[in-house]
């Protein structure tokens, strides 16, 4: 069976099972988007009606490369793309060409979601915690602990939004979690630094809407 009979399969399956089988739990979100929505790097995260694009062969992974050309997909054919703390993974360089593929793949009204670790919640962190290093060098730098698991860029608002409209995306907005998932779905994207009684969002969540 190709890739698109496969994609095929997987959307008309997924819409009547209640479980895909995986060693990770499955997640469902309240999100309404129609079509093939793409999750890169969920690692653990098994969002039920996405397509998983990881480096890992995880038991709910789809499809596994470090390659993120998507290249087994048309262009315009894709309703939404999300990966969390995935694009610091790759060089500054890289990161404007991967954002133009996205753009490509991407349908008219399909949404890049985006969430990275921002440096300015890290510094704030580092600052708020009596200069504890320790408190931000994994987000900052990696985990360290696998292959792929190192960073080689950093993002704040400014950054990542001019990165986004230099792709071709003419719309950016800020999103949460909650509003865009419905929930918690356990990953990166709404976690919460609390320091001396301050409470820092460690991620930057921003979304860019193809409109042409």
């Amino acid at each position: 069976m190709n890739l698109k009979h496969k994609i095929k399969s997987f959307l008309s399956w997924s819409k009547a099972a209640k479980n895909i089988f995986s060693n990770a739990p499955p997640i469902y979100t309240e999100s309404k988007k129609e079509g093939i929505r793409i999750h890169i790097g969920p690692g653990d995260v098994n969002l039920q009606g996405w397509l998983n694009i990881d480096a890992r062969n995880f038991s709910h992974t789809h499809i596994v490369t470090d390659k993120l050309d998507l290249n087994d997909f048309k262009d315009n054919s894709i309703q939404a793309i999300y990966l969390c703390h995935v694009l610091e993974h790759f060089s500054f360089d890289e990161v404007e060409k991967i954002l133009k593929v996205f753009y490509k793949k991407l349908k008219i009204n399909g949404e890049l979601i985006i969430s990275v670790p921002n440096y300015k919640s890290l510094t704030d962190i580092y600052i708020h915690s009596n200069y504890d290093l320790t408190k931000i060098k994994n987000a900052l730098m990696g985990g360290q602990d696998y292959e792929y698991n190192f960073h080689k860029a950093v993002f704040d608002k400014k950054i990542l939004e001019q990165d986004l409209i230099s792709a071709g995306f003419s719309r950016v907005d800020e999103w949460s979690t909650k509003e865009e998932f419905g929930k918690s779905i356990g990953d990166w994207s709404d976690y919460f630094e609390k320091i001396n009684g301050k409470k820092i969002q460690l991620s930057l969540n921003l979304k860019g809407t193809k409109n042409k």
